[in-house]
């Protein structure tokens, strides 16, 4: 296309729900680039749990919305999204005893579906567990996970019907602007005049920026999960939290369980353009130590392998999203920074009613790009970290 009312650039989970939104919403002409393939990184590789347990109002309320949006998928996110509602499980251990409560009272606040389990519910809940150090459990049971390539896929596929473009294999080499106003975006295919950019680019986000002379901080940080066959009989099992053990695991098929370091974590620095994808030995070994610790019949099951993904993370661990105030039509919509699955459809639909002129159901101002240099960062209980 050679004009487009608004382009975005990046084919993840932000991009593909901002197109998705602003197509619905019958903006006009919009364009999808994405250099390689629909989540092809980040979101690929994504957890990708949907819950509820956050500190903080706004993500909360956007984490609330989105349980809605994934329990009812074909209507509100364009078709199937693979959404597994096996509940969600948070082990509580002494020294997260305070947060724990604090999510049950918030959660009850916002109206949503949490119970407070005993060790005894836990046992009978998912007794494949070993409880060591657990006093409570707190439970979503409207809560699971997604396949995050069928929700990307469902998102761009509803909204091709809609009028969306998207390009695969196409990438955006430059952005266009005259006197402070985006003109049009440079791809490897050919120009587009457009006066509206979203940048939804994931891990080369502030590449993207620097077109523009606009300033982001953000940090890489390499993040692995392996796979082990589920044992015959193993019995349902729902996502599971382990704080103590800065852990979490879940299903991922009817016969694959799927783990990985929760936070807090290190912060394992990458370029994103020079990584290696493949989940080393230490990692694994790393992952490996409190699964088993926590469910000991998962020692002897077979290893079925993983990977190493991204995690582009902002300073406060929360997207940044918004109106860039130094570029009138260029707007930002990136940084998961590892929790951002579960967040982008009512982000971007939030997005898509601001760029038309409307105001969103839920007021993402919080996540404003400036909110740094205003000393305004999103806190949460948990410190820093994506358990927000």
């Amino acid at each position: 296309m050679k004009t487009a009312d608004a382009v975005i650039i990046g084919g993840g989970i932000m991009g593909a729900s901002a197109a998705h939104f602003l197509a619905k919403n019958r903006f006009g002409k919009i364009v999808l680039l994405e250099a390689k393939h629909l989540a092809a990184v980040s979101t690929g590789h994504s957890a990708a749990n949907v819950r509820t347990y956050y500190t903080n109002h706004i993500t909360l309320e956007l984490a609330k919305r989105a349980l809605h949006m994934f329990e009812d998928e074909h209507d509100e996110l364009g078709g199937d999204c693979g959404f597994q509602q096996v509940g969600f499980l948070l082990l509580v251990d002494p020294n997260s005893l305070s947060v724990g409560n604090r999510i049950v009272e918030l959660e009850s606040k916002h109206g949503l579906d949490v119970k407070d389990l005993s060790p005894d519910d836990i046992r009978e809940l998912a007794p494949q567990l070993s409880l060591t150090n657990v006093v409570k459990g707190v439970f979503e049971p409207r809560s699971g996970y997604a396949d995050p390539v069928k929700t990307t896929q469902s998102l761009i596929s509803r909204a091709e019907e809609w009028g969306l473009k998207a390009y695969q294999g196409s990438a955006a080499t430059g952005i266009r602007k005259k006197a402070g106003q985006i003109t049009g975006v440079e791809t490897s295919d050919g120009a587009i005049e457009t006066p509206v950019v979203i940048n939804a680019a994931g891990a080369w986000a502030g590449h993207i920026d620097s077109w523009l002379d606009v300033k982001t901080s953000l940090r890489w940080s390499r993040e692995s999960d392996l796979f082990v066959e589920m044992p015959a009989d193993f019995g349902p099992l729902p996502v599971v939290s382990d704080p103590y053990h800065r852990s979490y695991f879940r299903p991922h098929s009817q016969n694959r369980i799927m783990a990985g370091l929760g936070a807090p974590k290190e912060i394992e620095p990458l370029h994103p353009d020079d990584y290696d994808s493949s989940l080393d030995p230490k990692t694994r070994q790393r992952i490996e130590q409190p699964l088993f610790k926590r469910v000991a019949a998962l020692e002897t099951a077979k290893h079925l392998g993983g990977y190493a993904s991204i995690y582009t993370i902002t300073d406060d661990w929360h997207p940044i999203v918004g109106a860039r105030p130094e570029v009138e039509g260029y707007f930002a919509f990136f940084g998961g920074s590892g929790h951002g699955f579960k967040l982008a459809p009512p982000i971007g639909e939030a997005l898509a009613s601001i760029i038309c002129g409307e105001s969103p159901a839920i007021d993402i101002k919080a996540f404003r790009p400036e909110r740094f240099i205003e000393g305004e960062p999103i806190t949460s209980a948990w410190g820093e970290g994506n358990r927000g």
